[in-house]
C-alpha cells in the first residue's frame, strides 16, 4: 500500500522482495474464524504444537488481490519496479543512497523504507519481561503467554493481540482477533461471581 501511495504521488518506486508477491485475501484461512480449524487447535494441549499450527496457518508476506492489481498497473506504467532479490548493504553515495543487491547492480535511491513484518519474539519489550519475572507469569517455550479461555495471564491481567495467540490462534493479531478477545473478556466480566467463561477455565 505504501508503494502504491508513493507512486501515486509521483515517485519512482523500487520494490525489493525475496520472493514473488504472494496473493491472499486474508492473513490466514477464514476457517480460523470458526470451529473448522479452531476446534482442533483448542484440543492441542502442547503449546509447541499450537505455535507450529499458527506459523503454518499464516500467509506471511502476502498482499490482497486488489493491492496486487494496482501494483501491476503501476508497474506497467513504469512507476513501480519489481526486484526479486535481497539487500546486501546500503551505503551513502554522492547522489543519495546506494542499495547493493544480492543479485543485480546497485540501485540509487533517495530513501529506503523497510517492511519487515511481524517479529516472532514476544511483544512488550522490557515492560512485559519485567512483569513475567516479577509476577512469575507462565510462558510457553516460544516465550508467549499461557492463558485461560478468558485470556487471563494473571488474576488481574487479561491479554489480547499477539499475546493471546496461543489461545486465539493465528487471527489474534488482526481485527477479527481483537473482536474475539473482546468477546472472551466481556463474557468473563459479565459472568458475575465465580467469573466462568463457558466452555473453558474460570
Amino acid at each position: 500500500q505504501i508503494a502504491i501511495r508513493l507512486a501515486a504521488a509521483g515517485n519512482r518506486v523500487e520494490l525489493l522482495t525475496r520472493h514473488e508477491l504472494r496473493e491472499h485475501l486474508f492473513d490466514s484461512d477464514p476457517g480460523w474464524l470458526g470451529p473448522k480449524h479452531m476446534a482442533a487447535f483448542q484440543r492441542l494441549s502442547d503449546y509447541g504444537a499450537r505455535r507450529t499450527e499458527i506459523a503454518r496457518a499464516r500467509n506471511r508476506g502476502s498482499v490482497p488481490p486488489d493491492v496486487r492489481r494496482v501494483l501491476t498497473v503501476r508497474h506497467r506504467r513504469g512507476e513501480v519496479a519489481f526486484h526479486r532479490t535481497a539487500v546486501r548493504e546500503v551505503e551513502h553515495g554522492s547522489n543519495g543512497l546506494h542499495v547493493h543487491r544480492i543479485e543485480g547492480d546497485a540501485l540509487e535511491v533517495d530513501r529506503v523504507l523497510l517492511a519487515t513484518g511481524y517479529s516472532r519474539e514476544r511483544p512488550g519489550g522490557a515492560l512485559v519481561d519485567d512483569l513475567v519475572a516479577s509476577a512469575g507469569l507462565r510462558c510457553a517455550p516460544c516465550g508467549y503467554p499461557m492463558v485461560d479461555r478468558a485470556l487471563r495471564w494473571h488474576r488481574r491481567i487479561h491479554v489480547s493481540g499477539p499475546l493471546a495467540e496461543l489461545e486465539l490462534g493465528p487471527v489474534a493479531r488482526n481485527i477479527a482477533g481483537a473482536r474475539r478477545a473482546g468477546d472472551r473478556i466481556a463474557a468473563w466480566a459479565a459472568s458475575g461471581p465465580g467469573r466462568v467463561v463457558p466452555g473453558g477455565a474460570a
